[in-house]
């Protein structure tokens, strides 16, 4: 099923954001793909929101990973791969584990470890259009 939408200011990323979250009822991992600042981070934390996660969400580029507990969904995580040298290094830290127990995973930078990525995911594309606009794709 694909799905697009084109933002063109931040109070319609609901939208996009209410659309990922009924998907987290049969889906678990997430890869959110966009270049630097097209609003991945910010699509991400507006989708937790919406999982009633406890605590604020913020974006884990230094961390890597912020985990989150939803008392609706569980374990969430929101995993930043843009620091990350390679796979081995998310393998020996344990950072694929989450990918495979059932938690909703939210993945920005997916390609720097789309080998240890499950067969089923989620693909959210963005892209910056003129104007600022956003042309957002789900694909499942």
């Amino acid at each position: 099923m694909k799905q697009e939408f084109t933002i063109t200011n931040l109070q319609e990323l609901s939208t996009v954001a209410l659309a990922i979250k009924e998907l987290c009822n049969t889906h678990n991992v997430f890869v959110v793909n966009g270049e630097m600042g097209a609003g991945k981070t910010t699509l991400i934390a507006k989708v937790c929101t919406l999982l009633n996660i406890q605590d604020e969400p913020s974006s884990p580029t230094y961390s890597i990973v912020n985990t989150y507990l939803s008392s609706s969904y569980g374990t969430i995580n929101h995993f930043d791969f843009y620091r990350l040298e390679d796979e081995n290094e998310a393998i020996e830290s344990g950072l694929d584990e989450p990918l495979y127990d059932g938690s909703i995973c939210f993945i920005e930078w997916a390609e720097k470890v789309e080998n240890l990525l499950p067969e089923n995911y989620v693909e959210v594309n963005i892209v910056i259009q003129e104007n600022n606009h956003r042309k957002i794709t789900i694909t499942s």
